[in-house]
C-alpha cells in the first residue's frame, strides 16, 4: 500500500525521507528523498544504492527484487518527474528506461519480473512489463484515496467497486487467460490496509475502523482467521506477513505493535477469549489477540512500514524521523509462570490468570523486545 506523504514541518530538520518501500523478499529496500532515492540491505542495514538528482526528489520507489530496475515517480517540493507519471529506471545505465503517463496523480506502483501494476484513486491498470509496455487489463475500484494495493507471486488485491469488499486477481499467464476475479467480503467499512503472503496464498485486511483484521485464503476466498487488535477504534497503519507466512505484524496509531501467528487455529499461539467455546455467544468472544506485543514510542509522528529481516526479527522504517528499527521475537526466559499456569491447567483451570476474559500478559510465552535502531542521516 501507499504511506508516502509530504514532508511534515514539525519533523526535525534530519527527517528528510518522502517514501520507502521493501523489496519482493523484504531483503531490501528503498527510500526516496528531495534529491534522489538510496537502497538499503535489511539486515544489517547497509546501503547498497546512492542516487542523487539536481532536478528534484522521489515521491515512490518500487524495486524488482534485487535487479537494477525501480520504479519512480517524483515528489517533494520539487518533484523530479511529473507525479502522473511512472519510470522505470535502469540503474545499471542510470537513466530512464521506460515511462507511463496518466490523466492523474500516481498513488502506487507495484512490479513483478512479468507485469507492472499502476494505482490511481478509482483505477488500476496492469501492463505487461516490456519495451513498450502493453496494457493488460483495467480494474475499477471504490474511491481509493490512499493507494491501497497490495502484490506477491501472482497475487494482486485492492480495494472492490463496494466499500468492504476486496479483489483478488491472478495475474499469472493462467489467470490472465481466465480473467476471473474475485471478490472478497471482507469488512463493513471502508478498506484501510492490505498485505499479501509471500506464496500469494493468503490476504490479510482491515478496515477504517482498525479493531480487526481477517485473513482470506486467496485461492477460495475462506475466511481463515479474524484477529482483533483492540477494542478502541484504531487506524491500521501496516500490515506484513513473515518470511514463512505464519506470522503476521501489524501497527497502528495506537502506538502498539502487534504480531499474530496465522497457523491453523488448532496449532496457533493467539491468545482466546475464556468464553470462546461456549456456543452460540457473539464473534467477539471467538476471534484470536495476537501471541505478543509491545508499545512503541509515542513520539512518532509519521507512519511506520513493517517488514522482517526473519520469522523472529520484524523491522519498522519511519519515513518521517528518517530511522528504521528492529524488534525481535524471543521466548521468555523465565519459565516460572508457564510451570504456574501448566500446574493450574492440570487442576481443571484454564491455565490462565485472567484479565477482561484474556491470558494475563505476565504469562505469555513470548516478547517482542527493542534490539537496534539506525537513522537514516546524511542522506
Amino acid at each position: 500500500m501507499n504511506l508516502h506523504k509530504p514532508l511534515n514541518a514539525n519533523a526535525s530538520s534530519g527527517a528528510k525521507l518522502l517514501c520507502s518501500a521493501f523489496n519482493q523478499d523484504q531483503e531490501c529496500f528503498a527510500i526516496g528523498h528531495e534529491h534522489g532515492f538510496q537502497v538499503f540491505n535489511t539486515d544489517p542495514m547497509e546501503r547498497r544504492v546512492k542516487r542523487e538528482f539536481s532536478d528534484g526528489g522521489i515521491g515512490i520507489v518500487q524495486m524488482l527484487h534485487r535487479t537494477n530496475y525501480l520504479a519512480l515517480v517524483g515528489g517533494g517540493r520539487t518533484p523530479k518527474y511529473p507525479q502522473n507519471k511512472v519510470i522505470i529506471w535502469d540503474d545499471l545505465k542510470n537513466m530512464a528506461a521506460l515511462s507511463l503517463e496518466f490523466l492523474s496523480p500516481v498513488l502506487q506502483v507495484l512490479l513483478s519480473r512479468t507485469r507492472i501494476v499502476v494505482c490511481l484513486r478509482s483505477k488500476i491498470y496492469v501492463y505487461i512489463f516490456s519495451s513498450p509496455p502493453v496494457r493488460l487489463s483495467v480494474y475499477e475500484t471504490a474511491d481509493n484515496p490512499s493507494g491501497i494495493c497490495a502484490l506477491q507471486n501472482n497475487r494482486l488485491v485492492f480495494p472492490g467497486l463496494t466499500e468492504g469488499h476486496i479483489q483478488i486477481v491472478d495475474l499469472s499467464p493462467q489467470g490472465q487467460e481466465r480473467s476471473l476475479v474475485s471478490i472478497v467480503r471482507a469488512h463493513k467499512g471502508r478498506i484501510k490496509c492490505v498485505a499479501v503472503s509471500h506464496d500469494g496464498s493468503l490476504i490479510a485486511s482491515a478496515s477504517e475502523t482498525g479493531t480487526i483484521i481477517r485473513i482470506h485464503a486467496t485461492s477460495n476466498t475462506a475466511l481463515l482467521h479474524e484477529f482483533r487488535r483492540g477494542i478502541d477504534r484504531a487506524v491500521v497503519h501496516s500490515l506484513s506477513f513473515s518470511p514463512s507466512s505464519n506470522r503476521l505484524a501489524l501497527i497502528s496509531d495506537k502506538d502498539t505493535l502487534h504480531v499474530f501467528d496465522t497457523s491453523p487455529l488448532s496449532e496457533s499461539n493467539n491468545r482466546r477469549h475464556i468464553l470462546s467455546k461456549v456456543p452460540l455467544l457473539p464473534r467477539y468472544f471467538s476471534g484470536e489477540w495476537s501471541f505478543v506485543s509491545t508499545r512503541i514510542s509515542d513520539q512518532r509522528i509519521g507512519r511506520g512500514i513493517l517488514g522482517w529481516a526473519s520469522d523472529d526479527c520484524i523491522v519498522i522504517i519511519w519515513t518521517s524521523e528518517g530511522m528504521l528499527e528492529k524488534y525481535a521475537i524471543r521466548e521468555k526466559k523465565d519459565q516460572h509462570a508457564r510451570k504456574v499456569a501448566k500446574g493450574l491447567a492440570s487442576n481443571g483451570s484454564t491455565g490462565n490468570v485472567t484479565i477482561g476474559g484474556l491470558g494475563d500478559p505476565s504469562n505469555e510465552q513470548w516478547e517482542l523486545v527493542r534490539e537496534s535502531w539506525q537513522s537514516f542521516e546524511g542522506i
